[in-house]
């Protein structure tokens, strides 16, 4: 067995599933990674004529930035040791918790299954011989599927009142008061307090804004899967003529859910409405 195949067997396989996908309008857009682990060993005797299973597999959302990622292991059979072991994943559904049957048949995902819960199932392979697929439990990524922008006061300007709707595949955690920043470059950016200084919380870039506008004091508030924004703190004269409409979030590494998970600062979606 060469030292590669001796590590592979002897240790347990980690696998890091970057989501890589972009939300749009509250569509789930993109392609999902394809994974095939291989172990080579070209000197392998199956005896008795059987493969073990993997045993041990879990999985969890990645706990670093950009939180786009699954961590799956998994511990391979070791005697005797197997030639490959393949992958695969099946849609685990938008519920509560997942819904992971068993037979997931297959290799690559596009399209809408990003907000969704990812189950995956692995067998190992030697030759002819294969085992039954072992399932992994469902793991779910923290990610933003649609934002509106709503007028609360001043129709076609920023002000105080306005409204920034977030929601979520899942319970956002409530941040509190913020510090919102509208600005002139096209950016909204909460959880700052500068322009230019990006948003704690999130950013919404692609908009226009006629000048630079704070507002310190904006509360937040969550019903369901939905975290509320609403501007709070400016002058009487703070506010900004909005100029376009059309924008794109992406949350900010502070904003996590109501179990303590980070959002998908690389997953985006578009935003709708305005001030």
């Amino acid at each position: 067995m060469s030292p590669k195949a001796r590590t592979r067997a002897a240790a347990a396989a980690l696998v890091l599933l970057a989501a890589g996908s972009t939300l749009a309008f509250g569509q789930v857009t993109g392609t999902f990674a394809v994974f095939n682990a291989v172990s080579e060993n070209q000197n392998n005797v199956l005896d008795g004529g059987w493969v073990p299973k993997p045993s041990g597999t879990s999985s969890a959302a990645a706990t670093t930035s950009p939180y786009s990622t699954a961590n799956l292991s998994w511990t391979p059979g070791a005697n005797p040791p197997v030639t490959s072991q393949t992958l695969m994943y099946h849609d685990g559904g938008s519920g509560a918790s997942a819904s992971c049957p068993a037979g997931a048949n297959s290799a690559s995902v596009a399209g809408t299954d990003t907000a969704d819960w990812w189950c995956f199932e692995i067998n190992s392979v030697d030759g002819n011989w294969t085992t039954d697929y072992v399932t992994f439990p469902g793991v779910r990524i923290f990610v933003p599927t649609s934002v509106a922008l709503a007028n609360g006061t001043l129709a076609g300007y920023s002000y105080n009142g306005d409204t920034i709707a977030i929601t979520f595949n899942q319970p956002p955690s409530n941040p509190g008061t913020v510090d919102v920043q509208v600005c002139t470059s096209g950016v909204i950016q909460i959880g700052s307090s500068t322009c230019g200084s990006g948003g704690s919380y999130g950013t919404i870039t692609g908009l226009g804004f006629a000048s630079n506008v704070s507002y310190p004091n904006s509360g937040s508030s969550v019903s369901g899967s939905t975290l509320t924004i609403t501007l709070g703190g400016a002058s009487f004269f703070g506010f900004s003529h909005m100029t376009d409409t059309t924008g794109t979030f992406n949350a900010g590494g502070s904003l996590t859910s109501s179990g303590g998970q980070h959002a998908c600062t690389t997953c985006t979606v578009s935003t709708s409405g305005g001030f």
